[in-house]
Parts: C-alpha cells; structure tokens; sequence
C-alpha cells in the first residue's frame, strides 16, 4: 500500500512579508520596539492582568493574567485521530499571527521574531507599585512546521541563536533603564530576560510549531535570584561550581566552550545542562562565535536525546528549556523533560527520582553517538528524522 504523503505546513513567503514590520531586530530601538508592541492589533484584547505577588516563604513571583486563558491550543491530543490529514492546520503557518520584528533566512525557510498575541506581559506607560512592566516576544525557529531544533543543520541553529543574542542584547541593554528597580529585588539589576522553550501539552507548550518564549520584565524570577544568591554565599558562580564539582562521569558532550552534562543532584531522569566553560560570560550576547556554536550544538544534541529517549520510554515528548542568565549564573542552560509526574513529596521540596545520575548520562552518551556508529553524519542524521 502506498503511503499518503502530505504536504509540509509552512510560512510562505508572501504571508511573511504581510506580516514584515522590521527585518533586523538589531536596528530597532527600544522607544521603537515599544511602539510596536503597544500598536499590535488584537494585542490589547488578551493583555495581562498587570499586578503581581511574592509568596514570602521562597520569594517566588506569580503574575495574574486571565486573559492566557482563551490562547488557542493545537497539540493537545485529538479526542478521534485525525481522518485527511495528520496535521492540525498551524496559525503561524497560515499567517494569523502578530507582526514580525526580526527575519534571517536559513538553509531552507527563515526564522523570525514577532510579538506574542497572549502575552505574559505589557510594557505600560506608567508602572506603579505592584505592577508588572514589561514584553512578550516570540521566536519561531523556522518557518517550516516541522522544522526545529531537532532537525536542523547545525549552520541554521547558529543562524537561530545569533537571532536570539541579538533580540537578548536590545532588551537588556536598552530596555533596563526603562524600568524601575523592584523593591524587594536585592540584585541592583532593573530589568530580567527570560529564555524558554515549551515543547509538548503537558509541560505549557501550546502550539507544535517549534518556537522560543523571550520575557522582559522589572521583576526578578525566583531562580535568577537564587543564582545570585548562590554567588554571594558560595563566591563563585553556580556555573562554575559546576564545572568544579560535578563528576567526570556525568559528562555527556565536550563542546569546547562548552559542556552537556547530567548534575549529580538529577531531580528528574535525563535532565541535563549545558554550561559556558567562561564563567565571566552570564548573556547569550556576550559570546563569541566559537561559543554560539558550542551553545547550539548543546541544545541540538539535547534535544535531539530527549525526543529520542522519550518514546522509547513510554513517555510523551515534552519538554522544558531554561535559560540562566544574569547575576550569578554564569551562563548555563536547563534541558527538563517531563519523564516523571511531581507528586506531593515534590511539592514539598523532597525529590524523588526514578533513574540514577550516572545510567542516564551513559544512556545520553549512547544516544548521541548512535548516528556515528551507523556511519552517517550529523546532517544526514538530522534529515533522516
């Protein structure tokens, strides 16, 4: 029996170029930028809330924001399996999005910036106390549906991260004098990046189509704080402990600037992190060229791993990306796949984890090499699947 072969979702061209506001992101403003996102029809429709709390037991911060509520869902799984097509028709793909702010074309398609339609937050003209200021951006990895991290060549992963630097570097540097300091953040700093990707229903991600969340906010997330908190305890970043104490046999990958790694204190089964060898080094933009490859290599192959390992587990694929950032930190990344529920224990800060360190770092291992031992290269790996 012949197999149906159905035609790849995509952004095209022509919808692109509907949607173009700027091309390069490193020659907008900040005042501009703001403009933009503050002009964006339909944006106001689904604006958040605009205040915030601090649970005092841990400092963790918790934004309202209703409106997230209504954002439309495309990966959540079908109650009947889908007849003509395997498929849900992409929004992005048919160009009902928001207008785009940064394009770079890739070996095939593009990857692009634009503002999130839901977003967490607003960048209003006046913040009060209590308030949350901010933006809500989104990177598209590619313009082809089924194209992400996973499955790129390694060149376009480049191409996507330097995109993702130079959005980082416009909102640090020119949107942190906009704001104002958060009274109860310790740090001296005006203004946080947050860097996340959502991939799977079960752990936030609410489109399939590949993409990265980036957050500018006046107020300080709860793990930022705890790296700066660690540096000033510990005097030395949480990155370069790492680096320090973290067993040789949980090495994963040696990138060169950079390491794949499995922490000896592994909450759930094949977490990973991918750290900068410079602890000097704490934002995406500060990094040489040589050590943007290095990063996107790291996040390629993890996430390569994790969508590998997962079904062969029995689990869903689903997964969170972190990124560190900041104060603190130095630079590193978290790689959290959802391989196990939280349950109360969790919930009270008692982990209890079903694999052990050193067999999930020896699985990654083996599965990172599995392409070199079929004979094949890395880009035909990649295209095969």
């Amino acid at each position: 029996m012949n197999k149906t072969v159905f035609p790849t979702q995509r952004l095209s061209s022509e919808k692109l170029a509907a949607l173009l506001q700027n091309r390069d992101v490193s020659e907008l403003s900040f005042p501009e930028l703001v403009r933009l996102y503050r002009e964006e029809p339909g944006l106001a429709d689904f604006r958040p809330d605009g205040d915030y709390q601090i649970d005092p037991r841990n400092g963790e911060r918790i934004l309202f924001n209703a409106a997230r509520a209504r954002r439309p869902h495309d990966n959540r799984p079908a109650a009947e399996k889908p007849v003509a097509s395997p498929e849900r028709p992409c929004v992005v793909c048919q160009g009902r999005t928001t207008g785009i702010i940064d394009v770079v074309a890739l070996s095939e398609g593009v990857t692009f910036i634009n503002k999130n339609l839901y977003p967490l937050l607003f960048p209003v003209a006046e913040c009060l106390p209590g308030q949350v200021q901010g933006l809500h951006l989104l990177q598209w990895t590619s313009s082809l549906h089924d194209r992400d991290w996973h499955n790129l060549p390694l060149g376009d992963c480049v191409v996507v991260l330097e995109r993702l630097a130079a959005l980082e570097e416009l909102l640090r540097t020119s949107g942190a004098e906009e704001f104002p300091l958060e009274a109860a953040n310790p740090t001296g700093e005006r203004a946080f990046v947050s860097i996340i990707k959502n991939y799977g229903h079960l752990v936030g991600g609410s489109l399939a189509h590949g993409h990265q969340q980036i957050a500018l906010s006046n107020i300080i997330p709860r793990r930022f704080l705890d790296n700066w908190r660690f540096e000033q305890e510990h005097g030395e970043t949480f990155a370069a402990y790492m680096l320090r104490r973290n067993p040789p046999e949980l090495l994963v990958r040696d990138y060169g600037p950079a390491v794949l790694l499995v922490s000896y204190f592994m909450r759930r089964p094949y977490n990973m992190l991918l750290i900068l060898k410079d602890v000097e080094r704490r934002y995406l933009h500060e990094l040489s060229a040589v050590e943007i490859e290095a990063v996107a290599a790291g996040w390629r192959d993890a996430i390569r791993a994790i969508r590998d390992i997962m079904p062969r587990i029995g689990r869903e694929t689903a997964y969170n990306v972190v990124t560190h950032n900041g104060p603190g930190a130095g630079l590193y990344f978290e790689f959290l796949p959802y391989t196990q529920e939280i349950g109360g224990y969790e919930q009270l800060g008692l982990f209890i984890c079903q694999e052990r360190p050193e067999n999930v770092a020896a699985q990654l291992r083996e599965t990172l090499n599995a392409d070199r031992a079929a004979g094949l290269s890395r880009e035909d790996y990649e295209h095969a699947t």
